[in-house]
């Protein structure tokens, strides 16, 4: 399976160096790039990036109420600042999957 990521064009630059194999940045079609990668067979992992996430965030809504099992989608911190309503929904799918709440403290 393949890593992808919907992502501003920064923050791919660090993702090709650090190895994902697709990287796509947005021009205006950020919903139906979404949707195109979602409904690949061969992707296990999208990453989505805290920007383009808030444009997309009523598809990715939806796409997790599905529950399909891939690809699982992770959504990660723009350049900007983290905004403080952040949602994180890798710990939401361990609570589900686990019954456990998981939380992050800063070391």
């Amino acid at each position: 399976m393949k890593i992808a990521a919907i992502c501003d064009e920064d923050t791919a630059v660090g993702l090709k160096l650090a190895g994902v194999h697709e990287v796509y940045v947005p021009e205006n079609n950020a919903r139906e790039l979404f949707k195109e990668v979602i409904a690949r067979d061969d992707v296990g992992v999208l990453f989505v990036s805290e920007n383009i996430a808030d444009i997309l965030s009523r598809d990715i809504k939806e796409y997790l109420l599905q529950q399909k099992g891939f690809p699982i989608v992770v959504e990660i911190p723009s350049k900007e600042k983290e905004k403080a309503e952040h949602i994180d929904h890798i710990s939401l799918l361990i609570k589900r999957a686990v019954g456990v709440d998981i939380e992050r403290k800063a070391l």
